[in-house]
């Protein structure tokens, strides 16, 4: 919360790198040396995940290299055959250096398509985190790291409330590992990603899949009670 209500610190500025005391966006000049793009891909049957190549663009040239590597969903296909379907994700990045840094940093599609190398980009770094790109007139934002902390903060937190209200209404708390209890490890995890989104924000589908997912949870709780 003291990152989205930071300012951005003045440009030149030594301050923003976590060692001072002034709460502030820092702002480093940086520039694109290469792109890539690849697809993930998971196995639907019972083989498990397999993981597409990557394809690197830079300096005239082009290499692959199999394996897998980070980035953002930016699309996916499914495709069937055998004894189930894969379904693969692509994602596109871009390598940026400033001062004495660099990172590969994920970018819409859009972005890859227009992007050089060369080109000049400029990073915002908060505490020293990369949380925001610009380049080519395009933006792109990054939650820092105190972000995704939340969510596993907030389902312990309603394990917990939910352990102490099993014991103080039924009294029994060797009731607790009765098997319709261990649906509580989802509603868990439905109210930390509602409560963070709650916080930071988040996409309508997403707001309606992880109300789903709770509502579920709960609801299999109820039923596993009352059928047992």
């Amino acid at each position: 919360m003291a990152y989205r209500d930071a300012p951005v610190c003045e440009v030149g500025s030594g301050k923003g790198d976590g060692g001072d005391g002034e709460a502030c966006v820092r702002r480093e000049a940086g520039t694109v040396l290469d792109r890539r793009t690849g697809e993930h891909c998971t196995s639907n049957g019972t083989s498990g995940g397999t993981s597409g190549g990557v394809t690197t663009i830079g300096g005239g040239g082009m290499a692959s290299a199999g394996g897998s590597t980070g980035g953002t969903v930016t699309g996916g296909v499914t495709a069937g055959g055998g004894g189930g379907g894969t379904t693969c994700t692509t994602y596109y990045e871009v390598e940026v250096e400033w001062h004495d840094r660099t990172a590969w940093l994920a970018v819409g599609s859009e972005t890859y398509d227009e992007v050089r190398t060369g080109d000049l980009a400029e990073v915002r770094l908060w505490r020293g985190e990369v949380v925001g790109l610009g380049v080519r007139g395009h933006t792109h934002s990054y939650a820092p790291s105190s972000q995704s902390g939340v969510l596993p903060w907030l389902a312990l937190g309603c394990l917990i409330l939910a352990a102490g209200a099993w014991g103080v209404v039924s009294g029994r708390l060797s009731d607790l590992l009765a098997f319709p209890n261990f649906g509580w490890l989802f509603v868990a995890v439905g109210v930390g990603w509602l409560g963070t989104m709650a916080l930071f924000g988040g996409h309508p589908v997403v707001w309606g899949f992880a109300i789903l997912w709770t509502g579920f949870a709960v609801f299999w709780i109820v039923s596993a009670w009352r059928t047992g």
